[in-house]
Protein backbone atom coordinates (compact mmCIF):
# COMPACT_ATOMS: atom_id res chain seq x y z
CA UNK A 1 0.00 0.00 0.00
CA UNK A 2 2.83 2.38 0.91
CA UNK A 3 4.64 1.46 -2.32
CA UNK A 4 1.55 2.33 -4.38
CA UNK A 5 1.14 5.58 -2.49
CA UNK A 6 4.75 6.57 -3.11
CA UNK A 7 4.42 5.69 -6.79
CA UNK A 8 1.21 7.72 -7.03
CA UNK A 9 2.93 10.70 -5.39
CA UNK A 10 5.86 10.39 -7.80
CA UNK A 11 3.60 10.57 -10.86
CA UNK A 12 1.69 13.49 -9.33
CA UNK A 13 4.94 15.44 -8.84
CA UNK A 14 6.10 14.54 -12.35
CA UNK A 15 2.86 15.71 -13.95
CA UNK A 16 2.82 18.88 -11.83
CA UNK A 17 6.40 19.66 -12.84
CA UNK A 18 5.56 19.12 -16.50
CA UNK A 19 2.65 21.54 -16.47
CA UNK A 20 4.67 24.05 -14.44
CA UNK A 21 7.35 23.94 -17.15
CA UNK A 22 4.75 24.56 -19.86
CA UNK A 23 3.27 27.46 -17.92
CA UNK A 24 6.69 29.07 -17.42
CA UNK A 25 7.56 28.74 -21.10
CA UNK A 26 4.18 30.09 -22.17
CA UNK A 27 4.61 33.09 -19.90
CA UNK A 28 6.69 34.84 -22.56
CA UNK A 29 4.39 37.62 -23.82
CA UNK A 30 2.76 37.88 -27.24
CA UNK A 31 4.26 41.33 -27.75
CA UNK A 32 6.37 43.92 -25.99
CA UNK A 33 8.23 47.16 -26.57
CA UNK A 34 11.53 48.09 -24.90
CA UNK A 35 14.01 50.90 -25.14
CA UNK A 36 17.68 51.00 -24.17
CA UNK A 37 20.13 53.88 -23.90
CA UNK A 38 23.75 53.64 -25.04
CA UNK A 39 26.54 55.15 -22.95
CA UNK A 40 30.30 55.48 -22.98
CA UNK A 41 30.88 56.24 -19.31
CA UNK A 42 28.56 59.26 -18.83
CA UNK A 43 28.32 60.17 -22.52
CA UNK A 44 24.97 59.44 -24.18
CA UNK A 45 25.54 57.78 -27.56
CA UNK A 46 22.06 56.88 -28.76
CA UNK A 47 19.26 54.42 -28.14
CA UNK A 48 18.04 50.99 -29.17
CA UNK A 49 14.32 50.35 -29.66
CA UNK A 50 13.18 46.71 -29.55
CA UNK A 51 9.77 45.43 -30.63
CA UNK A 52 8.71 41.80 -30.26
CA UNK A 53 5.57 40.05 -31.43
CA UNK A 54 4.45 36.48 -31.85
CA UNK A 55 1.38 34.87 -33.35
CA UNK A 56 0.76 31.17 -32.96
CA UNK A 57 4.24 29.70 -33.35
CA UNK A 58 5.75 32.52 -35.43
CA UNK A 59 7.79 35.41 -33.99
CA UNK A 60 9.44 38.63 -35.15
CA UNK A 61 11.95 40.78 -33.26
CA UNK A 62 13.10 44.18 -34.52
CA UNK A 63 15.85 46.31 -33.01
CA UNK A 64 16.45 49.82 -34.32
CA UNK A 65 19.64 51.59 -33.25
CA UNK A 66 19.78 55.38 -33.47
CA UNK A 67 23.32 56.62 -33.02
CA UNK A 68 24.61 59.87 -31.55
CA UNK A 69 28.06 61.27 -30.82
CA UNK A 70 31.00 59.11 -31.80
CA UNK A 71 28.63 56.23 -32.60
CA UNK A 72 27.54 58.12 -35.72
CA UNK A 73 30.67 56.68 -37.32
CA UNK A 74 28.83 53.37 -37.37
CA UNK A 75 25.47 54.92 -38.30
CA UNK A 76 21.91 53.83 -37.60
CA UNK A 77 20.97 50.19 -38.12
CA UNK A 78 17.95 47.90 -38.05
CA UNK A 79 18.16 44.22 -37.15
CA UNK A 80 15.28 41.80 -37.71
CA UNK A 81 14.90 38.17 -36.66
CA UNK A 82 11.97 36.05 -37.86
CA UNK A 83 11.16 32.41 -37.31
CA UNK A 84 9.38 29.91 -35.11
CA UNK A 85 8.99 29.84 -31.34
CA UNK A 86 7.98 26.93 -29.11
CA UNK A 87 8.44 25.69 -25.55
CA UNK A 88 12.19 25.32 -26.15
CA UNK A 89 12.63 28.82 -27.49
CA UNK A 90 13.57 30.37 -30.82
CA UNK A 91 14.27 28.80 -34.19
CA UNK A 92 15.15 31.59 -36.65
CA UNK A 93 14.33 31.34 -40.34
CA UNK A 94 15.56 34.75 -41.48
CA UNK A 95 17.98 37.31 -40.07
CA UNK A 96 18.46 40.76 -41.62
CA UNK A 97 20.82 43.59 -40.77
CA UNK A 98 20.28 46.95 -42.48
CA UNK A 99 23.13 49.44 -42.30
CA UNK A 100 21.38 52.73 -43.02
CA UNK A 101 24.65 54.63 -43.51
CA UNK A 102 26.29 52.00 -45.72
CA UNK A 103 23.60 49.87 -47.45
CA UNK A 104 26.32 47.87 -49.21
CA UNK A 105 27.04 46.31 -45.83
CA UNK A 106 23.49 44.94 -45.44
CA UNK A 107 23.34 41.30 -44.39
CA UNK A 108 20.74 38.61 -45.03
CA UNK A 109 20.95 35.15 -43.43
CA UNK A 110 18.58 32.31 -44.33
CA UNK A 111 18.26 29.35 -41.95
CA UNK A 112 17.39 26.34 -44.11
CA UNK A 113 16.09 23.67 -41.72
CA UNK A 114 15.48 21.13 -44.48
CA UNK A 115 19.01 21.28 -45.86
CA UNK A 116 20.59 21.89 -42.43
CA UNK A 117 22.55 24.93 -43.54
CA UNK A 118 22.71 28.69 -43.14
CA UNK A 119 23.38 30.94 -46.12
CA UNK A 120 24.66 34.44 -45.40
CA UNK A 121 24.54 37.05 -48.16
CA UNK A 122 26.99 39.91 -47.65
CA UNK A 123 28.16 42.25 -50.42
CA UNK A 124 26.58 39.91 -52.99
CA UNK A 125 28.73 37.03 -51.80
CA UNK A 126 27.19 33.98 -50.16
CA UNK A 127 28.86 31.97 -47.41
CA UNK A 128 27.42 28.75 -46.01
CA UNK A 129 27.51 27.27 -42.52
CA UNK A 130 26.24 24.03 -41.04
CA UNK A 131 22.93 24.63 -39.26
CA UNK A 132 23.48 23.21 -35.78
CA UNK A 133 20.92 22.35 -33.11
CA UNK A 134 19.48 25.46 -31.45
CA UNK A 135 21.24 27.80 -33.90
CA UNK A 136 20.28 31.41 -33.20
CA UNK A 137 21.12 34.94 -34.32
CA UNK A 138 22.54 37.95 -32.49
CA UNK A 139 19.06 39.23 -31.65
CA UNK A 140 17.05 36.12 -30.74
CA UNK A 141 19.72 34.62 -28.46
CA UNK A 142 19.38 37.52 -26.02
CA UNK A 143 15.82 36.36 -25.30
CA UNK A 144 16.61 32.64 -25.42
CA UNK A 145 17.65 32.90 -21.76
CA UNK A 146 13.90 33.01 -20.97
CA UNK A 147 13.68 29.35 -22.05
CA UNK A 148 16.85 28.15 -20.33
CA UNK A 149 17.15 26.88 -16.79
CA UNK A 150 17.94 29.42 -14.09
CA UNK A 151 20.24 26.87 -12.47
CA UNK A 152 22.69 26.60 -15.36
CA UNK A 153 26.12 28.03 -14.67
CA UNK A 154 27.24 28.07 -18.30
CA UNK A 155 25.58 28.59 -21.68
CA UNK A 156 26.93 28.02 -25.19
CA UNK A 157 25.09 29.45 -28.20
CA UNK A 158 25.74 29.04 -31.93
CA UNK A 159 25.01 32.52 -33.27
CA UNK A 160 24.86 34.30 -36.61
CA UNK A 161 26.20 37.67 -35.46
CA UNK A 162 26.51 39.36 -38.85
CA UNK A 163 28.43 37.98 -41.80
CA UNK A 164 29.68 35.02 -39.72
CA UNK A 165 28.41 32.24 -37.47
CA UNK A 166 30.31 31.85 -34.22
CA UNK A 167 30.04 30.30 -30.77
CA UNK A 168 29.25 32.54 -27.81
CA UNK A 169 29.99 31.17 -24.34
CA UNK A 170 28.61 32.58 -21.07
CA UNK A 171 29.32 31.78 -17.45
CA UNK A 172 27.42 33.19 -14.48
CA UNK A 173 29.66 35.27 -12.25
CA UNK A 174 27.22 36.81 -9.79
CA UNK A 175 23.67 37.82 -8.98
CA UNK A 176 22.82 41.43 -8.11
CA UNK A 177 20.32 44.27 -8.20
CA UNK A 178 21.07 46.90 -10.84
CA UNK A 179 19.66 50.34 -11.48
CA UNK A 180 17.61 50.74 -14.67
CA UNK A 181 15.24 53.37 -16.02
CA UNK A 182 12.33 51.47 -14.45
CA UNK A 183 13.87 50.88 -11.04
CA UNK A 184 16.23 48.45 -9.31
CA UNK A 185 15.89 44.97 -10.78
CA UNK A 186 17.45 41.64 -9.85
CA UNK A 187 19.71 40.19 -12.52
CA UNK A 188 22.03 37.29 -13.22
CA UNK A 189 25.36 38.62 -14.47
CA UNK A 190 27.18 36.61 -17.14
CA UNK A 191 30.68 36.99 -18.51
CA UNK A 192 30.66 36.16 -22.19
CA UNK A 193 33.19 35.66 -24.94
CA UNK A 194 33.17 34.77 -28.61
CA UNK A 195 35.15 31.55 -28.90
CA UNK A 196 36.58 32.31 -32.36
CA UNK A 197 37.48 35.95 -31.62
CA UNK A 198 40.26 37.49 -29.55
CA UNK A 199 39.54 40.21 -26.96
CA UNK A 200 35.81 39.54 -27.13
CA UNK A 201 34.93 39.36 -23.43
CA UNK A 202 31.81 41.24 -22.43
CA UNK A 203 29.17 41.33 -19.69
CA UNK A 204 25.47 40.59 -19.89
CA UNK A 205 22.83 41.27 -17.20
CA UNK A 206 19.70 39.09 -17.54
CA UNK A 207 16.55 39.83 -15.52
CA UNK A 208 15.61 36.94 -13.22
CA UNK A 209 11.82 37.41 -13.24
CA UNK A 210 9.12 37.68 -14.45
CA UNK A 211 10.86 37.40 -17.85
CA UNK A 212 14.47 36.54 -18.66
CA UNK A 213 15.32 39.55 -20.80
CA UNK A 214 18.52 41.61 -21.16
CA UNK A 215 18.73 44.54 -18.74
CA UNK A 216 22.24 45.69 -19.58
CA UNK A 217 25.05 44.82 -21.98
CA UNK A 218 28.65 46.01 -21.69
CA UNK A 219 30.64 45.37 -24.83
CA UNK A 220 33.51 46.74 -26.93
CA UNK A 221 32.45 48.14 -30.33
CA UNK A 222 34.15 47.93 -33.71
CA UNK A 223 35.56 51.41 -33.16
CA UNK A 224 37.35 50.31 -30.00
CA UNK A 225 35.24 51.94 -27.30
CA UNK A 226 33.32 50.23 -24.50
CA UNK A 227 29.58 50.75 -24.65
CA UNK A 228 26.92 50.15 -21.99
CA UNK A 229 23.42 49.39 -23.24
CA UNK A 230 20.94 49.93 -20.38
CA UNK A 231 17.19 49.30 -20.23
CA UNK A 232 15.24 52.54 -19.67
CA UNK A 233 11.68 51.61 -20.66
CA UNK A 234 9.51 48.55 -21.26
CA UNK A 235 5.85 47.57 -21.16
CA UNK A 236 6.62 44.01 -20.06
CA UNK A 237 5.64 44.70 -16.44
Amino acid sequence: MNHKLKLSNYFYILILSFFTLIEEAKSFPNSFHSEYHLYQKQNFLGNVIVDFKKENNEYEIKALTKAQGIMKILGDSEITSKGKINLKGFSPKKFKLKNKKKPKKNILAIFNLKEKKIQINYKQQISSYLLKNNHLDILSYLYQFNFESLDKKKYNFNIVDGKRSRTYSYKKIRQEFIKTGIGNLEADVYEGEIIEKDNSKHLLWILRKPYRIPLQIEIKTKIGININQVLVETNLF
